[in-house]
């Protein structure tokens, strides 16, 4: 049986405090969720033996008010391509800006040297993209911890991980910036991003409509294959580093 609902939810936050009392619910076979909706939907999947009932109790649990949308069944809202919000560079304005900021910092440091060196360059982006997207996410690292919390295959286990990642971009960003210990630099950020593009891809895939937490909860970037980009970009230039 598929059920939708209609919560008080507000963000990425919200969800990965729901997150839990569904997938841990035996009667709900699947479920996805839909924030861009301004009813901030859910749509549930349910066992023959489950009760939209219970459903709307688990969210309750949570925190958050939920009622069922009669006519409006999961099925029809999965899957139509049109129930996610369509692409759009708009959308993606803070993360261009943050991105053509750390290219035009690294162009600039680079430049102050007498000659052009490829892996000195790339170290530098690395450490500006870095500093920069670790500062976005301090500015609330607890809703930060939230939002990333409902993608992340290690913070949706461990929130001292999720309250950590910010910490660990700022200390990679240092060591790239100043040159310092950069095989172990590039070791731990092809993993560390490996393993976050694990859960992007993961979320992805499902449709997911999540909030991307790159640049923490200061902006409403929706997950989409953007964010694989930028993941896989950066496990790429720390494996050419590794390699040169």
């Amino acid at each position: 049986m598929n059920t939708t609902f209609s919560t008080s939810m507000t963000c990425g936050g919200c969800l990965s405090k729901v997150t839990p009392f569904l997938d841990n619910e035996p009667s709900v076979r699947q479920w996805k969720s839909d924030l861009s909706d301004p009813r901030k939907l859910i749509h549930v999947e349910l066992a023959p033996e489950g009760r939209p009932e219970h459903i709307v109790d688990l969210i309750g649990q949570a925190g958050f008010t939920a009622s069922v949308i009669p006519h409006e069944p999961e099925t029809v809202a999965i899957a139509t391509p049109a129930a996610k919000p369509a692409f759009s560079l708009a959308t993606y304005k803070p993360l261009f800006l943050v991105v053509s900021y750390v290219i035009g910092a690294t162009v600039l440091v680079e430049s102050i040297h007498d000659d052009w060196q490829w892996p000195r360059a790339m170290s530098y982006f690395m450490g500006f993209f870095f500093l920069g997207f670790a500062f976005f996410k301090l500015l609330n690292i607890s809703k930060f911890a939230d939002a990333f919390s409902t993608y992340d295959i290690i913070a949706r286990r461990s929130r001292p991980y999720a309250l950590a990642y910010p910490w660990i971009e700022v200390t990679l960003g240092l060591l790239f910036v100043t040159g310092t210990q950069l095989m172990a630099a590039n070791v731990v950020t092809a993993i560390v991003m490996s393993i976050g593009l694990v859960g992007v891809i993961a979320a992805v895939r499902k449709k997911q409509a999540i909030q991307c937490a790159c640049l923490g909860t200061a902006f409403n970037l929706p997950m989409s294959a953007v964010t694989i980009i930028e993941n896989s970009v950066m496990i790429a230039m720390a494996l050419v580093m590794l390699a040169m």
